[in-house]
């Protein structure tokens, strides 16, 4: 029984989301938390709001991606 290997362009592309999303766990809380305290709080709160939003998307699609190139054989791709 062959054993299935690793396909390193999609967990490169996996690997690259979960990097790109570590920006965004950052600046959702940061601009949120401007926003609390802000006069004008919307124009904080929205891009926070968007940018949380966006990293748990990112997270989840990445760990797919990084799971899915791990784990699927050459038949199902």
């Amino acid at each position: 029984m062959e054993q299935p290997s690793t396909d390193k362009e999609i967990l490169g592309k996996g690997l690259k989301r979960l990097a790109l999303s570590v920006l965004f766990i950052f600046a959702g809380p940061i601009l949120i938390y401007l926003g609390a305290g802000s006069d004008h709080p919307i124009i904080f709160l929205m891009p926070g709001i968007a940018f949380s939003l966006l990293a748990i998307f990112l997270i989840f699609s990445g760990i797919m991606t990084v799971l899915d190139a791990m784990f699927k054989t050459k038949k199902s791709r």
